[in-house]
C-alpha cells in the first residue's frame, strides 16, 4: 500500500510539473518577440553639424547669358541650358557685409538622386562642380543637411525665376532699370521687389556699359532649424544694388 501511495504521489507531481511547463510555453508563444532594430532613415543618417553664427541668407541667382558671355567654354555653357536665371548659391550672411561664415566643418555632399536631377535644371553649374563648392563654402555653415539646404535653394530659385525669368528672356539684348524689374517682381508677388538686389558690371569685350550679372534675395533664417523663412527688405540688412547705375544691359543667349 505504501508503495502504491508513493507511486500515485510521484505521478501527481509529474502531472503538476507538466501543467506548469505547458502554461509557461503558452505564455511565451503569446508574447510577441521584441521588434527588430530598424535601420535609420535618411534624415537620421545625414546629421549636419551645428550652424555657424549668422543673421540671414542671400539667395544668389546668376544671369546665365551674361556669365556665359565670358565663360563660353565652361561645360555649363555648352550644355544647351538656356535659362535666363540659374542658381549660384544660398549663402548664410551676417549683418555686417563681408563677414559671412564660410568653410565650416560638415559632412561630405551626398544628395538624394531625385533632388540632384531637379537641381541640375536650375543649377547647370553642377556640371563644373558648383554644387560641391557651394556646399563646402556656404552650405555647411547653415546647420541644415545637404538635401534640406539644396531643396530650400531650389524652392527660392523657382520663385525668383517665376517672377523675373520671362522678363529677362523677352528683354534680352535690351536695356532695363532696377525700378522696372522691381515693379515686375511686385506684380508677381506684392513686396517682392524690396527683397531683391541687382548686381551689374561691365563684361570683358562688352560695349563698355554694365550688364546685369546677378540677382540676390534677402531671406531670414527664421525657418525650422534655421532654414530660410521670411523674405526680408534688403535695406534692413544693409544690402543694396551694386554697379548698375541708372540703367543696365540684359544679355541674350549665346
Amino acid at each position: 500500500m505504501a508503495s502504491t501511495s508513493r507511486t500515485k504521489s510521484i505521478a501527481a507531481a509529474i502531472l503538476v510539473i507538466a501543467a506548469l511547463a505547458a502554461s509557461y510555453y503558452r505564455r511565451e508563444a503569446a508574447t510577441p518577440p521584441p521588434p527588430a532594430a530598424e535601420k535609420p532613415g535618411i534624415s537620421e543618417q545625414k546629421r549636419s553639424v551645428p550652424a555657424a553664427s549668422f543673421d540671414f541668407y542671400l539667395m544668389a541667382m546668376t544671369v546665365h547669358p551674361a556669365f556665359c558671355a565670358e565663360n563660353a567654354r565652361r561645360r555649363e555653357c555648352t550644355s544647351g541650358n538656356h535659362r535666363p536665371l540659374v542658381i549660384h548659391g544660398l549663402w548664410p550672411e551676417r549683418m555686417e557685409p563681408r563677414t559671412y561664415p564660410h568653410d565650416c566643418p560638415a559632412p561630405g555632399l551626398d544628395l538624394d538622386s531625385g533632388l540632384s536631377l531637379e537641381l541640375a535644371d536650375l543649377m547647370p553649374g553642377m556640371a563644373d562642380g558648383l554644387h560641391q563648392h557651394e556646399w563646402r563654402t556656404h552650405g555647411g555653415c547653415s546647420g541644415l543637411d545637404d538635401d534640406d539646404y539644396f531643396r530650400h535653394a531650389l524652392d527660392l530659385a523657382r520663385r525668383l525665376d517665376g517672377a523675373l525669368g520671362a522678363t529677362l528672356t523677352t528683354r534680352a539684348g535690351g536695356v532695363a532699370t532696377a525700378a522696372e524689374l522691381r515693379g515686375i517682381a511686385d506684380a508677381f508677388s506684392p513686396g517682392l521687389g524690396r527683397t531683391i538686389t541687382f548686381h551689374c558690371r561691365t563684361l570683358r569685350d562688352g560695349p563698355g556699359r554694365p550688364y546685369l550679372i546677378e540677382i540676390r534675395q534677402c531671406v531670414d533664417n527664421d525657418g525650422p532649424g534655421g532654414a530660410p523663412g521670411t523674405a526680408l527688405a534688403c535695406a534692413m540688412v544693409k544690402r543694396r544694388d551694386q554697379g548698375c547705375g541708372e540703367s543696365f544691359l540684359i544679355a541674350g543667349a549665346q
